[in-house]
């Protein structure tokens, strides 16, 4: 138990040092600097994913105060690749209480997600990168709260994604046209950072949840 928590703690506070180091010099190109804690974060990520086996059950366990949170609306959340934390016990929670759920369609790129209602149980499809995603057939939907991996966070829930921008180009989309979603980044506590470098399309997450709660912005 010892070298576990000794292991936890060192990765994540390479993590917190190298978002230090480069937030105190102003002259770091913001795109230079996420890179540099992407490399950090991703293997900090493996370690808690391989230490936490327990941690996707955990998070299921905050299925009721999600829904007290944030209401019974259409619920989104993504089908895990790689270290991250799975949502699919949770989306599963949901679907037994009768909420709606659904995954999204990964676009070419420089577009944003499509969302299409989805169920556990329900037909997926081969996907690009190595994923999987539902049906093109099944319903196309707005989600009012989206569930989204990242490899960092902050205390003011800024999310730190893999550069692609998806996510961002989806929720600006929705708020355009006038629907109110409410976005959750999906990560280990040990995820987090002292900051996540930001630029100015980035936007922060509402929440953050963990296998030990949600996390609102400080």
């Amino acid at each position: 138990m010892f070298t576990l928590t000794v292991s936890v703690v060192a990765a994540t506070t390479v993590i917190a040092g190298s978002c230090e180091m480069t937030s105190q010099n102003e002259t770091v190109d913001p795109a230079d600097e996420k890179q540099a804690l992407r490399r950090a974060a991703t293997k900090t990520r493996k370690i808690l994913f391989e230490q936490q086996i327990h941690a996707a059950m955990a998070i299921a366990d905050h299925a009721d105060r999600l829904l007290d949170q944030f209401g019974r609306g259409i619920y989104a959340a993504y089908l895990p690749i790689r270290s991250e934390l799975s949502p699919l016990p949770l989306v599963a929670r949901l679907a037994d209480s009768s909420v709606q759920t659904a995954m999204p369609i990964t676009p070419a790129p420089g577009n944003p997600l499509d969302f299409r209602l989805w169920a556990p149980g329900d037909k997926l499809d081969d996907g690009p990168y190595d994923t999987k995603q539902p049906s093109a057939s099944a319903p196309v939907c707005a989600p009012d709260v989206i569930l989204a991996p990242m490899l960092a966070f902050d205390s003011a829930c800024w999310r730190l994604g893999y550069g692609g921008g998806f996510y961002d180009r989806s929720i600006g989309g929705l708020r355009q046209t006038g629907h109110k979603v409410v976005t959750i980044g999906v990560a280990f506590s040990g995820q987090q950072v002292e900051q996540v470098p930001t630029g100015p399309f980035d936007m922060a997450l509402d929440a953050v949840l963990t296998p030990d709660g949600l996390i609102m912005p400080a």
